[in-house]
């Protein structure tokens, strides 16, 4: 009985570390949790063999066609951007820069006024708030 388990805890520790390295993703990942240690084998009345190790969970690869977001909706819900926002934003990266704002005179126009926190851009958020100033004005 003893010479089982240790079979099985050396073939256990063996094959671990093949599946973990068997596919390695293309881009970061977020790390695998620790497998669980097993229970020592020890010798009990009712001869239950010992626990084998719960295996690690396999890493998830980073989802290389999702943008990095670039803060919060304003609405939510929300899928398609505002056409002139988007027909604005030329480089796609769901941001209106000083020069891209200039093929609008309005944006070109009120830009320092709407990008409030003053990082050289427009976000989705800083847009919406001054369409919806915008708005309530009318």
């Amino acid at each position: 009985m003893k010479n089982i388990l240790t079979v099985l805890a050396v073939t256990a520790a063996t094959a671990l570390p093949l599946a973990a390295t068997a596919a390695e993703p293309a881009q970061p990942a977020t790390p695998a949790q620790r497998a669980t240690p097993a229970t020592p084998a020890m010798p009990t009345d009712t001869g239950v063999p010992a626990q084998r190790a719960t295996p690690a969970q396999p890493a998830t690869p980073a989802d290389p066609a999702k943008p990095p977001s670039q803060g919060v909706a304003p609405e939510a819900g929300r899928t398609e951007l505002p056409p002139m926002f988007k027909e604005l934003d030329k480089d796609k990266d769901g941001q209106i820069s000083k020069d891209e704002s200039k093929r609008s005179a309005e944006t070109k126009a009120d830009f320092d006024s709407m990008d409030t926190d003053r990082n050289g851009k427009i976000s989705l958020v800083e847009w919406s708030a001054a369409d919806k100033a915008k708005r309530s004005k009318q």
